[in-house]
C-alpha cells in the first residue's frame, strides 16, 4: 500500500506548535463532520433565527501548512456543486466556520457570528491573520479574542453570546484546557437558548492522568507534578470525580483500555445528570479501520438528540467509517479487499440492529410506531452513532423483518414498502 501518512499520534508532543504543520487523518475526520454539521445545523435554525454563534475555544492558527480531506469531499459533494464556496484542505476549525458565515451572509440565510479563543501568542496572531484575509471587505461578524487560555476567556466569552443559539467546539489538547463547571455552564445555556456542544475526549490521556495516581516518589518535584495531573483529571470528570475514578483505576489498570472506557461513560452520564443536557453521546475518531484503541473520542450534548444525533450525526459518521475502508484504496486488490472487510463489517452491524429493533418494538408492544420513531428509538438505544446509515434501516432491517412474517405494516407507501410515517409494530 501506497500515498502519503499523515497521522501517527505519537510524533509530537500534544501541545507543540508543529500541529498545524501538517493535517492529520483522524482531523480531517473531525473537521468534514464539522463542516456537514455547521450546513445542517443552520440550515435547521437559520429559518427561525437570525442569529446563531460559533465558539471554538482551541482555534490554532486556523490553518495548516499541509492537508487532505476537505476538496476532494466537497467536489464530490451534489450540495456543494451547486454552492459557490472556498473550503480548503487547509482549513482548520476557524476557517471552516469563517468560510460558513461568509456564505451564510451571501445567502442572507443568517447572520454566523464566530468566536475564537487561541492561548499561544504567535499562533493568535496567525490566526488574526487569516480570519482578516478571508474578512477582506466582507464585514463578517467574529471576535479572536486576546491570547489567553479558553477558561479565563470563558466568562467573557459567554456574556458575548447574546442570548442566540450556540454552536460550541472544545477541541482541547489532552485533559487540561477545561473544567466540567465549565460544561454545566455550556450546558445550561443551550438548554435555554438551543445549541450543541462538540468536545474532544482523550481516551488515552486520561488514562496517563489516571497513572499518576500509583506514582511512587520521593522526589518533590515529581510529587507535585503527579497532584497536578490528577487534579486536572477530576476538574475535567467533576467535583469530587476523585471519589470514584481513583478506586476504579485501582481495579482497572491492569485490563488494556478498560479504565478509559470507563472514564468516557463515567463523564457521559454525569453530563447527562448535571450538565443541563437531554442526552449525551460520542463516536471515536479512528485513523484506519483496523485501529482497535482511538487516541479520541468526540462527545455530543444535545436538547435535541433525535435531530442532532440520529437525522444529522449518524449518517455523517457512517460515512467517515465507510471511508476509513477506502482511504488506501490504490490498487484493484485492495479495493476488492476493503470491499470484502467492509461488507462483513455491515453483515455483523446490520444482524446485531435487527435485534436492537425488536427490542424497540418490544417496549412499546402492542402500539404501533412509526417507521421514523423505530429507527430513531433503536439508535439512541444501542448507543452508537453511525453504526448503521438511516436508509439501511429499511433495506436491511425492517423489510427482511416484514418477509420473515416478524413485524406488520399500516400506512405503506404507494412506491416503497416503508416510509417515514409508515407504522410498524411486532407481530402478535
Amino acid at each position: 500500500m501506497s500515498g502519503k501518512q499523515l497521522s501517527l499520534f505519537e510524533e509530537q508532543p500534544e501541545d507543540s506548535n508543529e500541529f498545524f504543520d501538517c493535517k492529520r487523518s483522524w482531523s480531517v475526520a473531525k473537521h468534514r463532520i464539522m463542516l456537514k454539521y455547521i450546513h445542517a445545523f443552520c440550515y435547521s435554525l437559520g429559518g427561525n433565527f437570525n442569529t446563531i454563534n460559533y465558539v471554538d475555544g482551541f482555534a490554532g492558527t486556523g490553518k495548516y501548512g499541509s492537508g487532505i480531506g476537505i476538496e476532494d469531499f466537497v467536489k464530490n459533494s451534489n450540495f456543494w456543486q451547486q454552492h459557490k464556496h472556498e473550503f480548503s484542505d487547509i482549513d482548520g476549525s476557524p476557517l471552516i466556520a469563517l468560510k460558513y458565515a461568509k456564505l451564510f451572509g451571501e445567502e442572507k440565510r443568517v447572520n454566523f457570528r464566530c468566536f475564537f479563543v487561541e492561548n499561544d501568542p504567535s499562533s493568535n496572531e496567525k490566526l488574526s491573520e487569516n480570519c482578516e484575509f478571508i474578512d477582506i471587505n466582507k464585514g463578517l461578524d467574529y471576535k479572536v479574542y486576546a491570547p489567553q487560555p479558553f477558561d479565563e476567556a470563558f466568562p467573557e466569552i459567554m456574556n458575548n453570546l447574546g442570548n442566540h443559539p450556540t454552536l460550541f467546539f472544545l477541541d482541547a489538547f489532552g485533559v487540561k484546557g477545561f473544567t466540567f463547571d465549565q460544561i454545566c455552564s455550556i450546558g445550561n445555556y443551550v438548554k435555554r437558548h438551543k445549541g450543541d456542544l462538540f468536545l474532544l475526549f482523550h481516551n488515552r490521556s486520561v488514562a496517563r492522568h489516571a497513572g499518576h495516581y500509583t506514582t511512587n516518589s520521593t522526589n518533590k518535584s515529581s510529587q507535585k507534578a503527579s497532584t497536578t495531573f490528577t487534579n486536572n483529571l477530576t476538574a475535567l470528570l467533576g467535583d469530587n470525580s476523585d471519589i470514584d475514578w481513583k478506586p476504579k483505576w485501582l481495579e482497572l489498570r491492569d485490563q488494556p483500555q478498560a479504565f478509559e472506557k470507563w472514564a468516557l461513560e463515567y463523564f457521559k452520564n454525569r453530563m447527562r445528570n448535571e450538565g443541563g443536557f437531554k442526552d449525551v453521546t460520542s463516536f471515536e475518531v479512528k485513523e484506519t479501520y483496523t485501529d482497535n484503541r482511538p487516541q479520541y473520542s468526540i462527545v455530543v450534548g444535545s436538547n435535541y438528540p433525535e435531530k442532532a444525533f440520529c437525522e444529522f450525526l449518524n449518517d455523517f459518521i457512517w460515512e467517515e467509517n465507510r471511508l476509513l475502508f477506502y482511504q488506501e484504496n490504490t490498487t484493484k486488490q485492495i479495493k476488492n479487499f476493503l470491499d470484502r472487510e467492509w461488507n462483513n463489517e455491515n453483515t455483523i452491524r446490520i444482524k446485531k440492529m435487527r435485534n436492537e429493533v425488536v427490542n424497540v418494538l418490544q417496549d412499546v408492544k402492542p402500539s404501533w410506531l412509526s417507521c421514523k420513531d423505530a429507527i430513531t428509538k433503536s439508535i439512541l438505544q444501542i448507543s452508537e452513532l453511525g453504526f448503521l446509515k438511516r436508509t439501511q434501516y429499511y433495506q436491511e432491517i425492517l423489510t427482511p423483518l416484514y418477509e420473515a412474517g416478524k413485524i406488520e405494516i399500516r400506512k405503506p407507501g404507494a412506491r416503497k414498502l416503508f416510509t417515514l410515517n409508515s407504522e410498524i409494530r411486532l407481530v402478535e
